[in-house]
């Protein structure tokens, strides 16, 4: 049964086992990200979910918005006093629940919402699989998962261990590991990783 004609989804979840290349407690979902479709395997904040389920908070969206909460410290009151002119204006658009306003000093409460522990992308091709999983390679570890006969196998292999990505190969039910993918190491932490995790996390169940 070719990719396909499967979930892509079912086709992740069946090539590995409970706590094999991913946490155990990882779980899987379709999303679009980057003009691409995906299935990420993530694990939510659950402090932060509760949190933002309990004050109603809506997903972070705006750039803007998430430069001033990097900005800000975790838990510790700031005088807005402090702020500039662009970092005010940013303020304005912080939806409910981001931030505690009190007395002239803000608290940020908002955390990142979800963590990405890989990200799947499938396709009939290696080469097309690749580039479009590369498109993540800031945020998450990578995989492509490529249906029927993998051509060019030396220079999809090559390419695979060079960039880090992940590369399966499937036919029919079974799965071949052809290039075990690389751990994610995150340099540092930008508002573009960020709005990532905000855009996957408003299409989690």
């Amino acid at each position: 049964m070719a990719i396909a004609a499967r979930e892509p989804m079912d086709v992740v979840a069946g090539a590995l086992a409970p706590g094999d290349l991913l946490p155990r407690e990882a779980k899987l979902a379709v999303v679009e990200a980057f003009g691409a479709k995906a299935v990420v395997a993530y694990r939510y904040e659950a402090r932060e979910r509760e949190r933002r389920a309990a004050v109603g908070m809506p997903p972070l969206t705006r750039p803007d918005a998430l430069n001033l909460l990097m900005a800000l410290p975790l838990g510790e009151p700031v005088s807005a006093r402090s702020l500039g002119e662009r970092e005010l204006r940013a303020l304005k658009y912080l939806p409910k629940g981001a931030v505690v306003r009190r007395g002239g000093m803000i608290t940020r409460q908002a955390v990142q919402p979800v963590h990405i522990d890989m990200v799947f992308v499938s396709g009939r091709g290696w080469e097309s699989a690749m580039e479009r999983a590369e498109r993540f390679t800031p945020f998450a570890a990578r995989s492509v998962m490529v249906d029927g006969v993998l051509r060019r196998k030396d220079d999809a292999v090559m390419r695979a261990d060079f960039y880090g990505i992940g590369l399966f190969v499937t036919q029919g039910d079974a799965v071949e590991v052809v290039v075990a993918p690389r751990p994610f190491v995150r340099r540092r932490f930008t508002v573009a990783g960020w709005k990532f995790l905000e855009d996957v996390h408003r299409q989690l169940p």
